[in-house]
């Protein structure tokens, strides 16, 4: 007869054996695993102006916020132009009042029939040049002072400095990227779900990822998009029976930024409900 202890220790066992096994079904049934992409836009910066690098004021890695001046270029050449078109805009309109003065006098005198109607369309066709000669001057001026300006280089975002292109006394042309910085904005992957899945998921659902370099971090983040078109599997994104197989586009946005995660890095996207 067997031992009531035996078979209260076979009894444990199989309910544990038992759990375990529905555990390992349930969740094999329930886990969704996405392979995907990070998606990160760095900003390339670069001046709009050529000229002279005068100073820098960050490097690499460096964390800077959104309005902070980068570097600048050497500034004397577009201060001597925008002094120029000053003087230029200043001559331009004393001349122009002064013909406002002479035109605005003889439509008096041409009425009183004290001037010829010559006299008053020269008076006129002076008035006119003069006025044009002024907006162009004033354009001239505006154009050499966004140029001033523009030997500033800010950064538009709050991020980090990823590379720097230049060194001081270097001269550039203009639009040569100078820096190139990530912004601290919401980190996104990029990856793909079966219709099967696409079922079970919804958007903001909480999902973990993962990268290979650092197996037991877990960046949490959400769905924030599910596409409503089928499109096929990009090649670097799932495996070769999946590529020929219609997906569907789904983002998943991490909940804080991640600098440990680069552009096209491949990750796990895990998924349990």
């Amino acid at each position: 007869m067997l031992d009531i202890k035996k078979l209260i220790t076979i009894v444990v066992i199989v309910v544990i054996v038992g759990c375990g096994a529905y555990k390992f079904l349930y969740s094999g049934k329930d886990a969704i695993i996405l392979n995907g992409n990070v998606e990160i836009h760095d900003v390339n910066l670069a001046f709009r102006v050529a000229g002279r690098i005068d100073t820098i004021k960050i490097d690499e890695g460096a964390h800077v916020k959104k309005g902070e001046l980068l570097a600048s270029l050497d500034k004397d050449v577009f201060k001597a132009k925008l002094d120029y078109a000053k003087a230029q805009l200043k001559a331009e309109t004393i001349n122009f009042q002064n013909a406002e003065k002479d035109y605005k006098r003889n439509i008096g005198l041409l009425k009183k029939k004290s001037v010829s109607e010559k006299v008053y369309d020269s008076s006129k066709t002076a008035y006119e040049v003069a006025k044009s000669k002024v907006e162009a001057a004033q354009a001239a001026y505006d154009y050499m002072n966004i140029d001033y300006k523009d030997a500033d280089l800010f950064s538009p975002v709050d991020g980090v400095v990823l590379t720097r292109n230049i060194e001081p006394g270097e001269m550039i042309a203009s639009g040569t990227v100078v820096f190139s910085i990530m912004p601290n904005t919401q980190t996104r992957i990029k990856t793909f779900a079966s219709e099967a899945v696409l079922s079970r998921i919804k958007r903001g659902d909480a999902v973990y990822v993962n990268i290979e370099t650092m197996p037991k971090k877990k960046f949490k983040g959400h769905i924030g998009f599910i596409s409503s078109e089928a499109e096929f599997t990009p090649k670097n994104i799932e495996t070769s029976e999946l590529r020929t197989s219609l997906m569907y586009r789904i983002r998943v946005i991490l909940d804080e930024p991640a600098p440990e995660l680069k552009q096209g890095m491949p990750v796990t996207v895990s998924y349990d409900k």
